[in-house]
């Protein structure tokens, strides 16, 4: 039994530290959008895409600990608070400190994505009203004159071409 505590403990020190990498990684996020950065961004997005992938086959492997926890304990469903008051002594500070340090971290991670959210749609309308300015320049509207004619274009130069 103190074997699958041992194991739990482990893998939640292994998910503290990946959640910690995370965190850095969306900060790093996070200045690449302010700095406009798109090529460190995008190897960003890869590298959370990773990350991400890493993080489920722990919380699986968890899963699975939990499981046989639960099974030796006669017990259907257990969070990590019940499990640490059923962990013997040795294990339960360290099994509370990644608990704590699992809660801080996920809910600094909401925080920053939010922020990384409001700064990706910033970014995003920013670029639709550059586009659309951009746009209207080229394909400038007609202005009717109060006789009904059209005005004078009194524009000189040329247009060479439309394409970005």
């Amino acid at each position: 039994m103190d074997e699958k505590f041992e194991n739990l403990l482990d893998l939640l020190e292994k998910e503290v530290d990946v959640y910690r990498e995370f965190l850095n990684l969306l900060q790093m996020e996070r200045q690449y959008m302010v700095d406009l950065s798109l090529d460190r961004l995008h190897d960003c997005s890869n590298q959370k895409e990773t990350m991400i992938l890493n993080l489920k086959v722990l919380e699986e492997s968890r899963m699975d600990i939990i499981a046989s926890i639960q099974d030796s304990t006669n017990s259907e469903f257990m969070t990590l608070s019940m499990i640490i008051d059923a962990a013997p002594a040795r294990y339960k500070k360290g099994l509370e400190s990644c608990r704590s340090n699992l809660i801080s971290l996920i809910n600094s991670i909401k925080e920053i994505n939010q922020i990384n959210g409001i700064l990706a749609k910033r970014a995003v309308n920013y670029t639709r009203n550059s586009l659309s300015f951009l746009n209207r320049i080229v394909n400038e509207l007609p202005v009717y004159l109060s006789s009904g004619n059209m005005e004078q274009d009194n524009k000189t130069g040329k247009l060479v071409c439309k394409r970005g």
